[in-house]
């Protein structure tokens, strides 16, 4: 969030700093000094995915501001700014802006005044998010927060502005000062929660400098080297280990020791030579001359079946032997077997859904927190608690890996379960990537259903060639005729076009909805 109101944020530095957001990939959101139309059209013509109003106090004022966000007949938002849509990927023409950004652009307001408070259920109706500041809320009711504590009168408030916007179908924020409450506040049904604003940040980084630098003697074990998650395979960069599932991941031993640190600067790695069949190809094409869409290929080569999954045991069983050090296999638990310890009391707190990964944020899909840092990720508490931990299961599960391997070769082609999976979207359509290198252009096969995606991908790799198999099930309907797909040097990548419009929270219908709000576009390169 670009912080105009508070923050040393002129109008020059505003320009400077949201298209510089956008090309993160990031939906830049602009607060502005007050909810003068002049200063909301600024802030859009910026190119601001977003606008966050303080010190809102009438629906009067309310509906000013949502005019001013708003191109007519809607609202009265002048246009011509030729910035605004650059901040969005594919960067839409002037036309598309303007018939799009009405819906697209979020418009939101600080409920932080007494008496917006007592008008938030009407004002909820007409924002697209409304978000607490709760200091000022406090002050404004006469229950000010002191030494950092949220007294009943003020929760109630909190809880007030947020069943407003969940009878309104809409959504929630609010600002808060530390990962504790931003949790608290999350686990309480908030959809944005403010976690820390960058001189918090700055002075929590010193503070934990200090502690290090007292406490040099301490021997850190540690990968040098970023996480690697590769069509399927997972490892760490700095060391050899690769393994298939996020459990074995887990438990790869630190390659390195050395002392605790603070930076972000860890051993430089030897970088190898890039392999010039691998590099990446650009996704997307010039927006004036898009190449015709590709029909399904009607060659597809017979793939043997896929073994059946064998069902594991959720309890250890009794006549396994557990070697000494071996770690829990459920997620986020990391315990580990002590031989010869009473079992009796185990407490397994653990997370029974998948990892997600998501442009740039990292978390389970069975809560709700998400964290920007892959460390802060591995360090998230499960969400789940069982009696005891899970060691080894029925001990059928290394048996089932093996037999698929053994299935896989004697077929002439390794099959693969998964690959990794990313999308984003627009108003008007649905970009989805399959991260698979040499995809055989000539051989590979996507079929569009009505609410359907078949894939049928093998590579041309060698000796052994790969193949990806599925049939995704989309969130939404889709227009068959329109949705088209690319096969690049890394990746397959489909346009599904919506038929309905709607916007999809996650690809795949099977997915797990977390209630979070995922961005309308994606920044392009800055121009």
């Amino acid at each position: 969030m670009v912080d105009a109101e508070h923050g040393n944020i002129d109008d020059s530095a505003m320009h400077e700093a949201v298209p510089a957001i956008a090309s993160l990939g990031v939906s830049p959101i602009v607060r502005t000094p007050d909810f003068q139309p002049w200063m909301v059209k600024r802030a859009l013509d910026s190119g601001a995915h977003g606008i966050l109003v303080p010190l809102i106090r009438t629906v009067e004022e309310v509906e000013r501001f949502v005019a001013s966000a708003k191109f007519p007949p809607q609202g009265q938002r002048g246009f011509g700014s030729p910035i605004a849509m650059q901040t969005f990927h594919p960067e839409p023409t002037f036309t598309e802006y303007l018939q799009q950004a009405n819906e697209s652009i979020l418009t939101m307001v600080q409920i932080e005044t007494k008496e917006a408070l007592e008008s938030v259920d009407q004002i909820a109706t007409l924002v697209d998010v409304v978000f607490v500041g709760p200091f000022d809320l406090g002050n404004s009711i006469g229950h000010p927060i002191t030494n950092g504590e949220i007294g009943q009168v003020l929760d109630d408030a909190i809880t007030k502005v947020l069943n407003a916007a969940v009878a309104a179908g809409k959504k929630s924020g609010i600002f808060c000062t530390s990962g504790e409450q931003a949790k608290h506040y999350a686990d309480a049904g908030f959809h944005m929660v403010s976690v820390a604003t960058d001189y918090t940040a700055l002075a929590a980084t010193v503070v934990r400098a200090l502690a290090v630098a007292r406490d040099v003697d301490e021997i850190c074990r540690y990968h040098p080297g970023p996480p690697v998650f590769h069509e399927g395979q997972k490892g760490w960069k700095c060391c050899k280990p690769r393994v298939l599932t996020f459990e074995e991941f887990m438990a790869i031993e630190p390659c390195t020791e050395g002392k605790h640190s603070t930076t972000d600067l860890p051993p430089k790695i030897e970088k190898k030579e890039a392999d010039p069949a691998s590099a990446p190809v650009p996704a997307v094409g010039d927006s004036a001359n898009p190449p015709p869409p590709r029909a399904p290929s009607s060659v597809a080569q017979a793939v043997p079946p896929t073994p059946p999954p064998v069902l594991d045991s959720e309890d250890d069983e009794e006549n396994i032997d557990i070697a000494d050090g071996r770690v829990c296999r459920r997620r986020g638990c990391g315990a580990s077997y002590q031989r010869g310890a009473s079992r009796e009391g185990e407490k397994c707190v653990h997370h029974p859904g998948a990892p997600i990964f998501h442009e740039g944020s990292k978390g389970y899909s069975c809560c709700k927190r998400r964290v920007l840092e892959f460390d802060q990720f591995m360090k998230i508490e499960g969400c789940k608690t069982k009696t005891r931990h899970l060691f080894v299961g029925s001990g059928k599960k290394d048996t089932a890996d093996q037999d698929k391997k053994d299935a896989a070769a004697s077929a002439g082609e390794e099959v693969l379960e998964t690959v990794r999976n990313d999308f984003y979207q627009t108003p008007t359509s649905v970009i989805a990537s399959f991260f698979l290198k040499k995809i055989n252009k000539d051989t590979a096969k996507v079929e569009f259903r009505e609410q359907q995606l078949d894939l049928d991908l093998p590579t041309t790799d060698t000796p052994l060639p790969k193949r990806y198999k599925a049939e995704v099930p989309l969130f939404a309907p889709i227009d068959v005729v329109k949705s088209s797909f690319k096969v690049l040097g890394t990746k397959l990548e489909v346009a599904l076009v919506k038929a309905d419009g709607s916007s999809w929270p996650v690809l795949r219908s099977d997915d797990r909805l977390t209630g979070e709000i995922l961005q309308v576009g994606r920044a392009g390169r800055v121009q």
